[in-house]
């Protein structure tokens, strides 16, 4: 499975390449896990350091003469262009691309082990702030971001009681092995047999929703995120219209950042995990959120570690198996566990004024995380300079119209609907519900 991870910053002013180059150098090898490549084992996969001398590839694109449209789509192929050797190479790579009208973009692309959503911004961070130095001349600074329990999963589960570990584990085992009770409902759309042809678009959207939406949340007593589950699942619905089948599955991503007992802030490599929910969609929308609400509450006090095991173990069930039948387990997995087409992520907070990137201004930032597989249609939503940002990944073979307007339109006008019935009520205290915030 190709799946990678993209972040891509826009600047507008000049760029000394020369110097970019030198700072990402140095930033990736900040990086311990920047400086590694993986190993497949006879249960599990290893990080094995790279030589030293290993390049960081760090390509020069001039696009100015395309439309916008062409630009995007080169954007999107340099994701996907290609299946990268993790076994001898670096786990990232960048492209600085000239887009013309003194706007150029930095976009890096990396391997989703080493990754979550918030990695891209955390490099980033400090390639501007050496970059920065660099072209000021001051002093640079390339001490490694020292962590010292880097697999957070494990040293969470250490502090355990063996009983509950079996447990988690036990849990891993029957959600490896089941099936939901109900048929799984996503979009009504074509599958083609080949990998998916993947495009990107984003767009802010409408200046005052956050502000609606964080209202709305606080209405219900959850959080934005789950607001987001619900659209998706409202979007669904409008999209297959009378062919819609009760019941949806929530793929989505959760950093593993919270449960470190160290300061990871400044560390790429906090890893993340994907986790897949059946839920019964034919119920009022309060009740629909109220389940939403518990399940992501109950991933961030642990539970997201039945995952964590479940995942271990289609990686060794792959790893034991002769290479005739690997591609078809692969196939097997990917049909029966990964059943969604859809997938939504919020990357965040991106605050980009606190820092400098040498004389350029940053004037956006947009990432799309961790997709792979069958992978129809993704949502990535995040918050930049107090503006709400979705970016789509899509199949442009899915979509009879453009996805601005079967997708990204649609989309927001549910938004829109979900804040509007909110509004429309009074707050009943009756309905309170106490669950911890989740975004």
């Amino acid at each position: 499975m190709n799946s990678h991870s993209a972040e891509i910053i826009q600047l507008s002013g000049d760029i000394d390449f020369g110097l970019l180059k030198q700072a990402i150098s140095i930033a990736v090898n900040k990086q311990p896990v920047l400086q590694c490549c993986i190993k497949p084992g006879r249960f599990a996969y290893h990080w094995q350091p790279l030589p030293a001398d290993t390049p960081i590839s760090v390509q020069h694109c001039d696009y100015s003469t395309l439309s916008d449209e062409a630009l995007k789509q080169q954007i999107a192929s340099h994701t996907w262009c290609r299946q990268a050797d993790y076994t001898q190479e670096r786990l990232i790579r960048f492209y600085l691309i000239d887009a013309g009208n003194n706007v150029s973009y930095l976009q890096s692309v990396s391997h989703h082990a080493a990754a979550d959503a918030q990695s891209g911004f955390i490099l980033f961070k400090d390639i501007a702030k050496i970059y920065t130095a660099l072209t000021q001349g001051t002093p640079v600074y390339s001490d490694e971001h020292y962590i010292q329990n880097r697999d957070v999963g494990r040293v969470c589960l250490n502090k355990q009681s063996f009983m509950q570990r079996v447990a988690i584990f036990c849990r891993g085992i029957k959600a490896f092995l089941s099936k939901p009770d109900f048929a799984v409902s996503g979009l009504n759309i074509p599958d083609p047999a080949a990998d998916a042809m993947r495009s990107i678009y984003t767009d802010a959207l409408p200046e005052n929703l956050l502000a609606k939406l964080k209202q709305t949340a606080k209405h219900y007593n959850t959080s934005v995120h789950v607001l987001f589950v619900l659209a998706m699942i409202k979007f669904k619905q409008k999209f297959n219209g009378a062919k819609d089948i009760p019941g949806f599955q929530l793929l989505d991503v959760l950093t593993l950042r919270q449960f470190s007992d160290e300061d990871v802030s400044m560390s790429y490599d906090a890893y993340s995990i994907n986790h897949f929910k059946d839920f019964y969609t034919n119920k009022p929308d309060e009740q629909v959120i109220d389940d939403i609400t518990s399940y992501i509450a109950g991933l961030k006090h642990g539970k997201i570690f039945e995952d964590w095991y479940q995942q271990k173990i289609w990686v060794s069930v792959f790893l034991l198996l002769p290479e005739r039948f690997k591609k078809q387990y692969v196939a097997k997995v990917l049909d029966d566990k990964l059943r969604s087409n859809m997938l939504i992520s919020n990357l965040g907070v991106f605050n980009f004024d606190s820092y400098q990137f040498g004389a350029a201004e940053v004037t956006d930032f947009f990432s799309f995380p961790n997709v792979g597989g069958p992978l129809r249609l993704g949502f990535f939503f995040c918050t930049f300079r107090g503006r709400l940002k979705l970016t789509l990944v899509y199949d442009d073979r899915c979509f009879a119209k453009p996805v601005q307007e079967s997708v990204m339109a649609p989309f927001v006008s549910v938004l829109e609907e979900i804040c509007a019935v909110a509004g429309s009520h009074k707050i009943n205290g009756s309905i309170g519900r106490h669950f911890d915030k989740t975004a």
